[in-house]
């Protein structure tokens, strides 16, 4: 009986070199990403990012993004500026979305709260990367890789839970 004349043979040779390949290849160019997440989903981190949705609206574009914030100082902190900024790439500050009737959230003294800020942004503030800055506590939103607002469905959110949006 010859061995290896059979194609069950080959083929199971084969499958055994794909999954050792599959088991031992470069784990390199998935670290930096799960570091980042890592960074950003800490048990004990400050300031951590749930979740980001981003609702286009034409040429523009509305920005809820869901966090959670420890504030460790013995009073309340109202999140708006300049306690709470959200920053492009190139260190421009964009305004909240703030509506007549809503109020600001407020993080409690002492305590960590899952909170939610919008934004309203234009198609430029999505072509590099957007950092949200509480108190000196920083932590990024979106990567510097574009986002193509044109690419989006008008009036349909989407959502995101790392930085890489696309």
């Amino acid at each position: 009986m010859r061995l290896l004349s059979r194609p069950e043979v080959w083929f199971l040779l084969i499958a055994s070199v794909v999954a050792a390949w599959w088991a031992l290849r470069d784990p390199a160019p998935y670290a930096q990403e799960e570091a980042e997440i890592a960074a950003t989903t800490a048990p004990d981190a400050v300031l951590r990012i749930h979740r980001c949705t981003l609702e286009r609206d034409f040429g523009n574009a509305r920005l809820d993004i869901e966090f959670r914030f420890r504030n460790t100082s013995p009073r309340p902190l109202s999140m708006q500026p300049p306690d709470v900024r959200l920053l492009t790439g190139e260190g421009r500050e964009i305004p909240p979305f703030i509506l007549p009737v809503e109020k600001p959230p407020v993080a409690s003294e002492n305590t960590a709260t899952d909170l939610r800020l919008r934004y309203w942004l234009d198609a430029k503030d999505l072509a590099a990367s957007l950092r949200l800055d509480v108190r000196g506590q920083s932590v990024e939103v979106k990567s510097k890789e574009p986002l193509d607002l044109e690419k989006l469905e008008n009036g349909k959110p989407r959502t995101w839970t790392t930085t890489k949006w696309q």
